[in-house]
């Protein structure tokens, strides 16, 4: 399966919302995180963004991708191929004052196998002195299962946290809430619930030096490293996510000649190969990123590529029609209330 990794047991369970949502949603993976507002290069977007999707961006840069998700199940010795079976929205912006990353990742019921309702959300927003990190996403298996607060008759179970990273310390909480029939077309009913949620688990730690953080921001990373040497593997990053350390490594990028990619063919672009490591658990998380060399580009991916095990494989592909989810924080009210909750939460 060329063009597809494989993530190992216990890997970061919030990553690739692609793997997340047919696997157990989420992302956790890190980030070049120098506190600095990133450089807003010249403003692009691969694919029209309708008036309605569009955030008011009066100064700054902003663009957004839309995915489709692709699913292939192992069928014996063949693979039965899933083209529709959920969608996401990735967007970034940028200020003089700050720049933030945002995906918004999930299944649809109505066309995914089993009906499966698995999604995630992640908002990252970094300024001058600190970071702000807001996670939300299904959980699954032994999560779901330790949290003895809740039973199966309350619907599917959702953990989100929060985390306020600044030069020297990390300040962090997570909760658990219950959530029927909550699909990431309802991110406001999720929000009413974690807003309502009785319980936080908070964590202080100190930040060790040479350590960053956010997910979305080291994927930024890996694309601008790729665009300035398509042969050459960059110095490890370290990060930090829920008070662990990862480490993570571009393994290698290559030039790829002319790609279709759904609907669009582009007469070049770059995958890179990029592994995360537990430092503590040693558990290694790979996958694989296709985006454009022009430097003057997006730092948004055209395709993300992951394989959670050997009888799943799980493909991001960009598709301007996608019928994702909006933005959440795009909606001034929404993003108040998410700073709202952490401000609370991690206090």
């Amino acid at each position: 399966m060329r063009g597809f990794t494989r993530i190992s047991k216990g890997a970061p369970l919030l990553f690739l919302g692609v793997c997340a949502v047919v696997a157990v949603a989420g992302i956790a993976v890190g980030s070049s995180l120098d506190f600095r507002p990133a450089p807003a290069p010249v403003f692009s977007t691969i694919g029209e963004i309708s008036r309605a999707d569009t955030p008011n961006t009066a100064v700054g840069a902003y663009a957004e991708h839309r995915y489709r998700i692709v699913g292939k199940l192992r069928m014996a010795v063949i693979w039965a191929k899933h083209d529709d079976i959920g969608t996401a929205r990735m967007t970034w912006r940028s200020d003089p004052n700050s720049s933030a990353m945002t995906l918004m990742v999930g299944s649809d019921p109505q066309r995914a196998p089993r009906s499966l309702n698995k999604w995630g959300y992640l908002r990252e927003e970094v300024r001058s002195d600190r970071a702000e990190v807001f996670t939300v996403r299904s959980l699954g298996g032994s999560e779901a299962s330790s949290a003895t607060d809740y039973t199966a008759a309350e619907g599917p179970l959702f953990g989100a946290s929060c985390s306020s990273i600044g030069n020297t310390d990390v300040t962090g909480a997570k909760t658990t809430v219950s959530a029927a029939g909550v699909t990431y077309r309802m991110f406001d009913r999720l929000l009413d619930r974690i807003a309502l949620a009785p319980q936080w688990q908070g964590k202080h730690i100190t930040r060790p030096e040479g350590v960053d953080a956010g997910f979305l921001n080291a994927l930024q990373h890996v694309i601008r490293s790729g665009r300035n040497d398509s042969t050459a593997k960059a110095r490890p990053i370290a990060y930090i996510y829920n008070s662990n350390i990862y480490d993570l490594t571009i393994q290698g990028s290559r030039a790829l000649g002319r790609t279709t990619v759904g609907s669009r063919t582009f007469d070049q672009l770059i995958r890179s190969d990029v592994s995360i490591r537990n430092r503590t658990s040693a558990d290694v998380t790979k996958f694989s990123v296709t985006y454009s060399p022009d430097r003057t580009d997006t730092p948004l991916p055209i395709q993300i590529f992951c394989q959670p095990n050997f009888w799943l494989s799980v493909e991001l592909r960009l598709d301007d029609t996608a019928d994702a989810p909006p933005e959440p924080s795009s909606d001034v009210t929404a993003l108040a209330r998410i700073r709202a909750i952490c401000d609370t939460a991690i206090r």
